[in-house]
């Protein structure tokens, strides 16, 4: 039996699910920095859980682009306000786990993670514009 599928129906089971990740990437984050930082315990230790999590992440996002399931005026307003806090983010994990001692240690940290959201940032743009070409959406 077919059942009809009502759009509000649709739209809530999408929004408890955006919800529900969320929830697990920050408690999955907490739990990164609780073991890393509280804990003090190596990396050795829970790699499995911070594998789980640098893969998870970065796919949804990767995904989101791949599909065009984004707004360009969102991309320019939101990638403002997240590269800044990824590199300071970097930045203040390194510098606790002692890795940054010197000024030219500090510039090496910030050019690799320049480096990395570069590419990153290029993969998501180079995704979303063979998302609309494929849709003939391009200008």
């Amino acid at each position: 039996m077919n059942m009809v599928r009502d759009e509000r129906i649709i739209q809530a089971r999408r929004r408890i699910a955006a919800s529900g990740f969320h929830i697990w990437y920050i408690l999955l984050l907490a739990n990164l920095l609780y073991r890393q930082f509280y804990l003090g315990q190596p990396w050795n230790e829970y790699w499995d859980i911070a594998l789980i999590f640098f893969i998870g992440a970065p796919y949804v996002t990767i995904a989101t682009f791949a599909q065009g399931a984004v707004y360009e005026t969102s991309i320019i307003r939101h990638g403002k306000r997240i590269a800044p806090s990824v590199l300071i983010t970097i930045v203040v994990l390194m510098y606790f786990q002692g890795r940054i001692n010197t000024v030219v240690e500090l510039l090496t940290v910030v050019t690799e993670a320049l480096l990395g959201l570069s590419m990153f940032g290029l993969l998501c743009y180079y995704l979303y514009r063979r998302w609309e070409k494929k849709s003939d959406l391009a200008d």
